[in-house]
C-alpha cells in the first residue's frame, strides 16, 4: 500500500505540533504569577521550566529592588536558601562515587569534635542520618541564627543540645546537620566546600553566574535585594550575610539565577549528564531521590505539605529532597527561605519535567504556588490554587502569633519602675549551647546584644523584672526577656519569652 507524501508530511507536522504543545508552558502562567506576587506582595520573581531535556521557559517578573527601575530577568541572582542543600549532597556524592566516602560513614570518623550528649548517638550517627534529618535533634534555630561563630564552633556546641526524639525515631528538620555534613568535604579533600562545589558542580554545569560568598553577590550588577514586611510596610532588608551566611552557604547561601538553575534541573533529569558529559553518577541521584525518612503529618512541615497538596498519600525526605506522590506521579522537590528570599523547585523525573522559582520577598509562598501551578498544567491534574491555600494558612498562623504577642503586651504595667537599679541587670550572661548575651547600661537604659552584633536591642521595662526588647534591626521585631533573681535578690539568669533561650549570669555589671 502506497502512502501519499502529502499525508505523511501532514502527519509529521501534527506530531511536531503535539510535541511543541506538550512542552509549552501554561497559557495562564503570567496571570497566575502576577496574582500570586500581588497576594504575597513580592517585588520580584523569576521562573524557569525544563521539559524533555530543554529549557522551554525562562522569564523574570517585577523588580530587583522595590521602588527602583531594575527589572528581574532570567539571569538575576537570588539567594536560593535550602535548595543549596542539594548541592552539598551532590558534592558528597562525587566523593562516594570516587570511593572516598560512604553514605553510611560514621560522622566521628571524619569530624573528630562532633559530639552529642548521648555517647550512643555520637558513636552511631552516620552521614546518612545527617542528610535525612533523623538524628533525633530538631533544628536549633536560635543557636545558629544569632551566632557569628565559625562552622566548627557551631558544630562543637551541639553536644549541649537536648534531643527532641529518640535516635532515628522521627524526621525533624535540622540545618546544623547539613552544616556538619559539609565539613566532610574539606576533611577529605583539603578544599573548602565553596571551592569544591564550584569546581565539581558549577563549572561543568556552566553555572557561570552562581556564587557562594557575600563578596561575589554584592559585586554582581544583576542581583535581587531581599525584602520583608517591616512595621507593616514592605521594604529592603539586609542580606543574611550579616548573620554569618558565608559560614552557612552549604546550608542555604548559594546565589543563583533561574537560567543557571535550569542547568541543574537538566542534569538531574538526565541521570547526571549535561551536554553529553557525566557530572553526577546516576546512582547518586537515585539515592538523593529515594525516601529515607517519612515526614509525619503532625509536624509543622507535615502540616505545610498537607496544606499545599492535600490529596497526596505520602511525604518523605531523601537526601536534600522532599518526596511525595502527586496524582499518579512521584514529585521530587524542595523549598528554600532565608532573610528576604524564597525559593521552590520541583522535578517529575518520569515526565522529564522540572521547574524552579526564585523570589525576593521574605517567607512568601508564591514560589510554591507557581511551581505546583506549572505541575498541574503539564501533568493534566485538577486545578488547586496552592498559593491561595498557603496564604489562608499563613493568615491563621499570623493571627495566632499576634494573639500570643497581644497577651504579652497586655501584661505591661504603665509607669512601672524596675525593682532593681539598672546597673544590677548589666552583665554577661552565657549558655554553653546558645552562647553569650551581653547586657549593658547605656545613657540610662539597658542594651542587649547576642553573639551576632545584628541582634542588638534596647530594653524597656514591661513589668517586674521583664523587659521588652526592640531590636535595632526592625526586621527582627520585638522580643521579651525576664531576669530571674538569686537568693540575694540579684539578677542571675536571663530568659526569652516564647523562645527556649536561657542564659546564666557570669560577670556582674558595674
Amino acid at each position: 500500500m502506497k502512502i501519499r507524501l502529502s499525508v505523511l508530511f501532514s502527519a509529521m507536522l501534527l506530531s511536531i505540533s503535539a510535541v511543541a504543545q506538550s512542552s509549552a508552558p501554561p497559557a495562564d502562567l503570567d496571570t497566575y504569577v502576577h496574582k500570586a506576587m500581588t497576594q504575597w506582595q513580592v517585588p520580584g520573581l523569576a521562573v524557569a521550566i525544563v521539559k524533555d531535556g530543554k529549557l522551554v521557559f525562562a522569564r523574570g517578573y517585577g523588580v530587583r529592588e522595590l521602588g527602583k527601575p531594575g527589572k528581574v530577568d532570567a539571569n538575576t541572582l537570588f539567594t536560593i536558601g535550602s535548595v543549596s542543600k542539594q548541592f552539598t549532597v551532590a558534592a558528597l556524592g562525587t566523593l562516594v562515587s570516587a570511593s572516598k566516602l560512604r553514605w553510611d560513614a560514621p560522622v566521628t570518623g571524619y569530624l573528630k569534635n562532633f559530639q552529642f550528649g548521648s555517647p550512643y548517638v555520637t558513636q552511631n550517627i552516620m552521614l546518612s542520618d545527617l542528610l535525612s534529618h533523623r538524628s533525633g535533634y530538631c533544628d536549633p534555630l536560635w543557636m545558629w541564627y544569632t551566632s557569628d561563630d565559625t562552622a566548627a564552633n557551631v558544630i562543637q556546641r551541639l553536644r549541649y543540645q537536648t534531643p527532641d526524639y529518640g535516635f532515628r525515631a522521627q524526621f525533624c528538620y535540622n540545618n546544623t546537620m547539613y552544616l556538619a555534613a559539609s565539613l566532610f568535604i574539606p576533611t577529605i579533600t583539603g578544599e573548602s566546600w565553596n571551592d569544591y562545589v564550584a569546581q565539581h558542580l558549577f563549572a561543568p554545569l556552566g553555572m557561570t553566574h552562581t556564587d557562594t560568598t557575600e563578596a561575589a553577590v554584592e559585586a554582581a550588577a544583576n542581583a535581587a535585594l531581599p525584602h520583608a514586611k517591616v512595621d507593616g510596610k514592605v521594604e529592603v532588608i539586609q542580606r543574611y550575610w550579616a548573620n554569618n551566611m558565608d559560614v552557612f552557604a552549604a546550608v542555604g547561601g548559594i546565589n543563583s539565577s533561574v537560567n543557571d538553575m535550569s542547568h541543574w534541573l537538566e542534569m538531574l533529569l538526565a541521570d547526571g549528564k549535561y551536554h553529553g558529559k557525566t557530572v553526577l553518577d546516576p546512582a547518586v541521584i537515585q539515592t538523593m531521590e529515594t525516601p529515607q525518612t517519612i515526614i509525619p503529618a503532625h509536624t509543622w512541615i507535615g502540616d505545610w505539605l498537607r496544606t499545599q497538596t492535600p490529596d497526596s498519600h505520602f511525604y518523605a525526605y531523601g537526601f536534600g529532597f522532599m518526596l511525595q506522590d502527586y496524582g499518579q506521579y512521584n514529585v521530587v522537590w524542595h523549598a528554600g527561605d532565608i532573610n528576604g528570599m524564597a525559593t521552590a523547585m520541583a522535578l517529575v523525573p518520569s515526565e522529564h519535567l522540572g521547574v524552579i522559582v526564585l523570589s525576593n520577598m521574605d517567607q512568601n509562598r508564591a514560589a510554591e504556588g507557581v511551581v505546583f501551578h506549572v505541575l498541574q498544567s503539564y501533568l493534566k491534574l485538577p486545578h488547586f490554587d496552592v498559593s491561595q491555600a498557603l496564604y489562608d494558612s499563613r493568615q491563621k498562623a499570623d493571627a495566632k502569633d499576634q494573639a500570643d504577642q497581644n497577651k504579652l503586651a497586655a501584661t505591661r504595667q504603665k509607669d512601672a519602675q524596675p525593682p532593681r537599679p539598672l546597673s544590677d541587670y548589666a552583665g554577661i550572661y552565657r549558655d554553653d549551647f546558645y552562647g553569650t548575651a551581653n547586657v549593658t547600661e547605656v545613657s540610662g537604659h539597658l542594651v542587649l546584644q547576642l553573639g551576632n552584633p545584628d541582634f542588638t536591642g534596647d530594653l524597656a521595662l514591661w513589668h517586674d523584672n521583664t523587659f521588652r526588647v526592640t531590636w535595632r534591626d526592625h526586621y527582627y521585631g520585638k522580643s521579651y526577656v525576664t531576669f530571674d533573681l538569686d537568693a540575694y535578690g540579684k539578677p542571675d539568669k536571663l530568659s526569652f519569652a516564647l523562645i527556649p533561650m536561657h542564659y546564666q549570669r557570669l560577670v556582674t555589671g558595674k
